[in-house]
Formats: structure tokens, sequence, C-alpha cells
């Protein structure tokens, strides 16, 4: 079982790492797509405040597909391989 834990720990210090990464990517491509956006409708007004506004909704989908994908899948994963070995 301490093995389990130590497992579970580097684990999870492993997937912080890999969370972060994808944060910072997958935020600054919804960032680039809605300046994008901002130019091609020829919006009036403040452009970082546009984008910031829309980004904000973006970014909580971006943290609850993150979360389930990153933390919970292989957390599973791995429950189910110690569960189905033994």
């Amino acid at each position: 079982m301490l093995g389990l834990g130590r497992v579970a720990i580097i684990m999870m210090v492993a997937l912080s790492v890999v969370y972060i990464c994808l944060f910072f990517y997958l935020r600054s491509g919804a960032r680039m797509t809605l300046e994008e956006d901002w130019v091609r409708e020829g919006r009036p007004g403040d452009r970082d405040a546009w984008v910031d506004e829309r980004l904000g909704l973006k970014v909580s989908r971006i943290r609850v597909w993150l979360v389930l994908g990153v933390y919970v899948m292989p957390l599973v994963g791995l429950v189910a391989f110690v569960w189905l070995s033994n």
C-alpha cells in the first residue's frame, strides 16, 4: 500500500506539471483565436478588454476539461489497474 501511495504522489506531481503546461498552451490558443475574431469582425473599442471578458468564459471550460482529462482519468486508470491486478 505504501508503494501505491508513492506512485500516486509522483503521479500527482507529474500530472500537475502537465496540467500547468496544457493550461497555458490552451489559454494562449484561445486568446489568439479571440484576437483574430476581434480583428476579423472589425469591432470598435478596446481589444484587450473585449478579449479578456470572453477569455474568462473559455478559461473556466478549459479548467474543467483539463481536470477531468489530466487528473481524473489517469487516477481512475491507476485505481482500476490496481483493483484488477489484485
